[in-house]
C-alpha cells in the first residue's frame, strides 16, 4: 500500500510543479530545407537537378551532378569559352572542386531571398547507351548588388554525360560557348571562383 501511495504522491507532485514530462512537445522545424533533387536516373533529371541546385542554392546537389571518380573512372573536363581563360587563368585547370568553390562563392554573394535563375532551352541530344551528348542555349540571371558584376550571362553549353556505377547520370565534360557580346558561363565561373 505504501508503494502505491508513494507513486501517487510522486505523480501529483510532478504534475503540480509544472513539469512537462507528460506533455507533448511542439514539433521542431527540419534542419535542412526541402529539395527538388531526385536521383538522376535519366539525362533529363540530371539537368533538372542542375537547374534546381541554383534556384535552391544547395552546394551538395550541384556537386552530385558531376562525375565522382569513386563511381566512374573518368576525370571531369571543362572547356571554357574562347577568351575567358585570358581573363581568368584558373579556368585552364578547372575540376570538380573548382566547380564547388565557384558555386559556393556565387550563392554566398547573391542577394538572399531571390533565386539564381538558370534557363536551359533549345535542347539537342544524342544518346549512345551509357553515354550521351546534350547541347543547350542558356541564360543565367543572378541577383547581385555589385554594379561591376553582370547580372545576366548567355551562351551555349555542350555536355558529355555518362552513367556511373550507381546507375546515375553525371556530367563528365562541359564545353562553354559564348554568344554575341554577353558574358558567358565561363566568365561567371572565373569571376566567382576568385571572390
Amino acid at each position: 500500500m505504501k508503494k502505491y501511495l508513494f507513486a501517487f504522491l510522486l505523480l501529483t507532485l510532478i504534475q503540480f510543479n509544472g513539469c512537462d514530462l507528460l506533455q507533448t512537445r511542439q514539433a521542431e522545424r527540419p534542419e535542412s530545407e526541402r529539395s527538388e533533387y531526385v536521383l538522376a536516373t535519366t539525362p533529363q533529371q540530371l539537368f533538372r537537378n542542375l537547374v534546381a541546385a541554383f534556384r535552391e542554392r544547395i552546394v551538395k546537389n550541384y556537386e552530385i551532378c558531376f562525375v565522382d571518380t569513386s563511381f566512374l573512372k573518368r576525370d571531369y573536363k571543362f572547356i571554357p569559352s574562347a577568351g575567358s581563360v585570358v581573363k581568368y587563368n584558373v579556368l585552364a585547370d578547372w575540376d570538380v572542386q573548382a566547380e564547388v568553390q565557384y558555386f559556393t562563392n556565387l550563392i554566398s554573394k547573391a542577394r538572399q531571398g531571390e533565386p539564381i535563375i538558370v534557363t536551359l532551352e533549345n535542347e539537342v541530344s544524342s544518346p549512345q547507351g551509357d553515354s550521351a551528348q546534350y547541347s543547350f542555349d542558356y541564360k543565367i540571371t543572378i541577383p547581385v548588388d555589385d554594379k561591376d558584376i553582370p547580372k545576366e550571362y548567355r551562351g551555349s553549353s555542350q555536355f558529355k554525360i555518362n552513367l556511373d556505377a550507381n546507375n546515375q547520370w553525371v556530367i563528365t565534360e562541359w564545353q562553354d560557348i559564348q554568344k554575341e557580346n554577353f558574358p558567358s558561363w565561363s566568365e561567371l565561373k572565373g569571376r566567382f571562383y576568385l571572390q
